[in-house]
């Protein structure tokens, strides 16, 4: 594709521009080569963001690249690839084509394995935001080489008039907005406006198409490239698939399908229906309810329905998180159970299904990432896998499939790499590829592009378009996007103050705001620009009046005109469901992930933890060295003191450790258990069985160095230092079942080490040796009873004494 033919090339730098002919002459002219292709390229890019029916004719022709062209700018110290033997930089093709590689298809001369695409943002390890500015630049700028007067460009007069030079921005497609337009265009975009979306117009509009909106620009178009119609699912052409088909096929009903655009065209099946549903919180607390105080309820859904089908993307826009989550936590059956009002009806493939049945058939991707830190990409997906699994995967090889992924997603260069160590954008497409691996028929995304830059959103929206290709149904809320990833989008929900304002085809969102004369100026990212416009705005009272007027007109004009659902037909085929692991199978799992998965980190935390006693331990033997001194009945307070320090003082830094481990925990757990991985029981179950003995080695490691060096143990009280190391393993695995049950309490670490330190102070101060037994209040006197350093201190000083030669 690279070599040039034998024709003569059309395009040059002339030698006058530079002045060392001989050397930089030769460098200049492949560079300004690679411009004229990129421009190019724009144009194709170009006519895919405007989801034109056809191509246009490219403003420079049929232009190749030499292959000496393609080594001398690979080759270039600036503007050639930074990491020469990495896979990205030595994809010539990717390269060229966006001045840095982003996606990457199938290589002309090796494939990847398994028909990969090989996408991968992590820049071989540099990081993405220190390389933001040089991941952004797409090729180099040859505007400051001035041609003299006169110097013949290449370009006749005939074909700089002829071609249309596309850019590539959205201002720059909009520019010709300030130019006049003819009264036919805008009567013609008028009318395709009212044909394409109002059945019953409303009377006395007497508006007219905004010259500067994006309708104008698209009457302005001659018929074949005003369509709104494009033969593939959103105008986009790639030149490889993204998706491995071989474990991951399309649906063979689909993918002969020329497109979407044909209600009769769309599969029948899957097929979503949610019809009027509301959703309402009490948000007053119970103290105010029980003092008969009145309810604060919040209404969160109000009357909304929609419907979708296999190989359609939808794209929830809400004014608010809160509500586009709301929306996908009932579909999966995550939402709040108690004080709440929840009504409507949900249909797939023309069954009434219970949320919990839906539940069964959808794979949910919510917003946190919290995986376990310490496992790897290709770990965290087999844990998943042995979970939970499609119930119709008895063809397939889990293994397979995960590579599969892993190598689709673009994570192929980090699946041996620690979750903790990747980047934000990895996280999160590991978050996607955990839910993928069940491979059901609808899959529900809660801002799966958040915290990505503008390319990696690009592919990962473009790789679920793929992924609805198949016969999927992808529901997925998402933050206002830029114009090419809107159009890449098949029917757009907007919701505000918990009502629908549109839902419809993405095609379609212009005509109908148009038509209601709120047309999207030019310069103006409709996603944007229509948000903001159904926006309430609390900035003044007088702007919140305003908008909420406007509110609720455009409400109002939505309900009175949208069409009613479909008819779902016959009960058809039941979905596909979700298979999850019994209990057994999810003790095992955890026991794997903590032995294997985790290692060798593990063993690290554990040896931190060890040292950290046995520290503190050392520290306290050298302030109690040898109290004993062969003296029995001497140093009676010594020895009791060093009691209380081992058991109420020195204890501290150990209980502060396990609360931080704990804590980071919590929120993988929490994540586990939202994803009905395990139940929580089984999680309590494990950590109490499997931390038994780690405990015990610190309480080891705690007990027996002070010991030894208070002068403690002799060659004659081997029986009392066996009872004395059983009283402290006992007693800290004690302290440690309450310092985690404060942290799993309490919200945040530092509350739960408040109240952990509250509790074990009251309970330290009433075991008899800071405060008399007889001066404790008798309002207190109970908790000597409830007081493990109390029971430990008086066990110990018994088997101490007692048991003296």
């Amino acid at each position: 594709m690279w070599e040039m033919s034998t024709m003569e090339r059309r395009y040059s730098v002339p030698p006058s521009t530079l002045s060392d002919p001989s050397g930089r002459y030769r460098t200049t002219e492949d560079l300004h080569a690679w411009s004229i292709y990129r421009q190019n390229l724009n144009s194709d890019f170009t006519d895919s963001a405007l989801d034109t029916g056809h191509k246009s004719q490219p403003p420079f022709g049929n232009f190749r690249l030499r292959e000496s062209t393609v080594q001398t700018i690979l080759n270039h110290p600036k503007y050639g690839p930074k990491e020469r033997n990495s896979e990205l930089g030595s994809n010539v093709f990717t390269y060229l084509r966006f001045g840095l590689p982003r996606v990457l298809p199938h290589p002309p001369v090796k494939p990847l394995r398994n028909g990969s695409s090989g996408y991968d943002s992590s820049d071989d390890n540099a990081s993405p935001y220190l390389d933001r500015g040089r991941r952004t630049r797409s090729d180099p700028d040859f505007r400051n080489h001035v041609i003299p007067p006169g110097t013949p460009s290449g370009l006749d007069a005939d074909t700089r008039k002829s071609s249309r030079l596309k850019a590539s921005s959205e201002a720059d497609l909009l520019a010709a907005d300030s130019r006049a337009q003819s009264r036919q265009q805008v009567i013609k975009a008028r009318e395709d406006a009212r044909e394409g979306y109002q059945r019953n117009p409303m009377p006395g509009n007497g508006h007219a198409v905004s010259p500067g909106s994006h309708l104008s620009v698209n009457s302005r178009m001659s018929p074949d490239q005003s369509s709104y119609r494009s033969p593939k699912l959103d105008g986009f052409y790639h030149d490889a698939p993204m998706l491995n088909e071989r474990f991951f096929p399309k649906d063979s009903f689909y993918s002969t399908l020329p497109g979407a655009s044909s209600e009769g065209g769309l599969p029948r099946y899957p097929h979503l229906q949610v019809r009027d549903l509301s959703y309402e919180l009490d948000m007053s607390s119970a103290w105010h309810t029980l003092c008969g105080g009145a309810r604060t309820k919040l209404r969160m859904l109000e009357g909304l329905s929609f419907e979708v089908r296999g190989g359609e993307i939808l794209a929830i826009m809400a004014t608010t998180e809160n509500e586009g989550t709301a929306l996908l936590d009932i579909l999966a059956n995550r939402h709040r159970k108690w004080r709440c009002r929840l009504r409507g009806e949900f249909m797939v493939n023309g069954l009434y299904l219970t949320l919990k049945k839906l539940e069964r058939c959808v794979a949910y991707v919510q917003r946190h990432t919290d995986f376990g830190p310490d496992m790897s990409v290709r770990q965290t997906l087999l844990f998943t896998s042995l979970l939970q699994e499609p119930d119709n995967n008895r063809g397939f090889d889990t293994k397979s499939r995960i590579n599969a992924l892993i190598e689709d997603l673009g994570l192929g260069q980090v699946k041996h790499t620690r979750v903790s160590d990747l980047t934000e954008s990895e996280k999160r497409r590991l978050n996607v590829a955990s839910q993928l691996l069940l491979d059901t028929d609808i899959v529900l995304l809660d801002q799966p592009t958040k915290g990505m830059d503008i390319f990696d959103t690009f592919f990962l929206v473009e790789y679920l378009r793929q992924w609805a290709a198949r016969g999927r149904i992808v529901i997925m809320t998402i933050h206002p996007p830029t114009y090419e990833i809107f159009t890449m989008i098949s029917r757009v929900a907007m919701i505000s103050t918990g009502r629908m304002l549109f839902f419809g085809k993405r095609r379609d969102m212009l005509s109908y705001f148009a038509y209601i004369d709120f047309p999207c100026p030019a310069y103006k990212n409709p996603s944007d620009y229509y948000l903001d416009l159904v926006t309430l705005d609390n900035l003044s009272a007088e702007a919140m009046l305003e908008s909420s007027q406007r509110v609720e007109n455009l409400v109002e004009i939505f309900r009175r005109r949208q069409e009613p659902l479909s008819d779902p037909g016959p009960p058809g085929v039941p979905p596909a469901i979700i298979k999850r692991a019994n209990i057994c199978t999810q003790v095992l799992t955890l026991w794997i992930r903590v032995l294997i998965y985790t290692f060798p980190f593990n063993v690290v935390h554990f040896c931190g933890e060890v040292f950290l006693a046995a520290l503190m331990s050392v520290c306290i033997g050298t302030a109690f060295w040898n109290v004993r001194s062969g003296r029995e009945q001497e140093h009676v307070e010594d020895r009791f003191g060093f009691y209380y320090v081992m058991l109420a003082l020195a204890i501290w830094p150990t209980l502060l450790y396990t609360i931080t481990s704990a804590w980071k925990e919590k929120g993988i757990v929490s994540r586990d258990t939202r994803e009905r991985l395990y139940h929580k029981f089984t999680y309590a179950i494990c950590k109490l069985t499997y931390s038994v003995i780690p405990a015990a080695a610190v309480a080891v490691a705690y007990a027996v160095p002070a010991y030894s060096m208070a002068g403690l143990q002799t060659t004659s009280r081997v029986r009392p230092f066996g009872v004395y190391i059983g009283y402290m393993i006992l007693y800290l695995l004690t302290l440690r079942m309450m310092a985690l049950a404060c942290t799993w309490a309490c919200s945040t670490r530092h509350l739960a080490a408040t109240w952990t330190g509250f509790l074990f102070t009251i309970l330290s101060l009433v075991a008899g040796y800071s405060i008399h037994p007889l001066d404790i209040s008798i309002m207190f006197s109970w908790a000597q009873w409830v007081s493990p350093v109390h029971w430990i201190t008086t066990l110990l000083g018994k088997n101490d004494f007692n048991s003296s030669p």
